[in-house]
Order: C-alpha cells, then sequence, then structure tokens
C-alpha cells in the first residue's frame, strides 16, 4: 500500500474595497438612476430632507434672531441636499462633461453643512424666547439632522478615500471592515 502525497495548494485571497455607491457607466444623456436611492447614502439624503422639513415646520415662522439662523442653515442645507438627489436621481454627473471632482464636491458641500448645523442647532436652542415648544422641537429635529448629516460627510470621505488611495492621511479606523 502506497501512501498517496498531493501537492499543497496555495490559496491567497485578496480583499478590495469599492464605493459604497458605484454610479453607472458613462452614458451619453439625462436618464433617471434610481438605484443610488436604495444605498446608505441615498437613504441618508432621503432622511436628510425629511428631518430638514420637520425643522422648518417647527421652527417657522422666526421671531428672533437665532431663529432666523437656525431657518437660514435648514432652508440651504434642504435646497442643497435636494439638488444633490436630483443629481443623481437624473445621473447629472455621468451626463453633464465638466471637469468636476463630484465627490469632493459633495463631500466639502455635506461637511460645511454639518458644521453650519452644529452651530444653528447651538444658536437655536440659546435664543429660545417665543414660543419654546415648537423651537425646542425644531432644535432637537436640528440634531437629528446633524447626526444624518454627520454620517453622509463620513459615507462621503470613505468613498472619497476609495477613489484617490494615494493620498497622505491613511487612518485605520475609518477602513472598512472586510
Amino acid at each position: 500500500m502506497m501512501a498517496e502525497t498531493h501537492p499543497k495548494s496555495e490559496v491567497s485571497s485578496t480583499v478590495t474595497t469599492s464605493p459604497t455607491y458605484a454610479a453607472p457607466q458613462k452614458s451619453s444623456g439625462i436618464s433617471l438612476c434610481l438605484e443610488y436611492f436604495k444605498t446608505a447614502p441615498g437613504i441618508i439624503k432621503i432622511i436628510e430632507l425629511v428631518i430638514g422639513i420637520f425643522c422648518m415646520a417647527c421652527a417657522a415662522p422666526a421671531w428672533t434672531n437665532g431663529t432666523h439662523w437656525f431657518l437660514f442653515v435648514v432652508v440651504t442645507a434642504f435646497v442643497s441636499t435636494a439638488l444633490w438627489c436630483f443629481i443623481y436621481l437624473l445621473n447629472l454627473k455621468n451626463a453633464i462633461n465638466l471637469p468636476i471632482d463630484w465627490l469632493l464636491t459633495e463631500l466639502l458641500n455635506t461637511a460645511i453643512t454639518t458644521l453650519l448645523y452644529l452651530i444653528a442647532v447651538i444658536v437655536q436652542f440659546c435664543s429660545i424666547q417665543q414660543f419654546p415648544g415648537r423651537n425646542i422641537a425644531g432644535g432637537i429635529f436640528g440634531i437629528f439632522n446633524l447626526i444624518a448629516y454627520g454620517i453622509g460627510s463620513f459615507y462621503l470621505y470613505r468613498d472619497w478615500k476609495d477613489s484617490h488611495p494615494h493620498s497622505s492621511f491613511s487612518g485605520s479606523v475609518l477602513k472598512r471592515n472586510p
């Protein structure tokens, strides 16, 4: 009886990360693209819009300067988020042939909006004089939207880092789990 020996085969596996949302391939024109809104960043954008509506409903009309600032930030964030939703919905990133780093532009927009929401929520809570119930509710919804914009900024930063691998910062905290 002879013992059979089998050569050992080495198995190697590589783990690659892909962006949270990969846009459809280049197309020649505007097309309806609903796939983005099934991803985590797309769902976050819809949540930002819905919470923004609640913020506007609770804080309007503005009777104090702090609430004026809060509503300015909320409405500006709502309009910019709605524009980004239309850009993704109509697949304008691929239809418009401009030398724009769309992901970096959206990341900067969302990060600045997050910072402005932080300031606006603090100002809203510090300026509650008339109608404290609805102004507090507007501030609380503002905190929820601040968190949503923060999560959206994180997703955008992670996608931007995945698409620009040769950057100076490579933090291990922000890398995806396999």
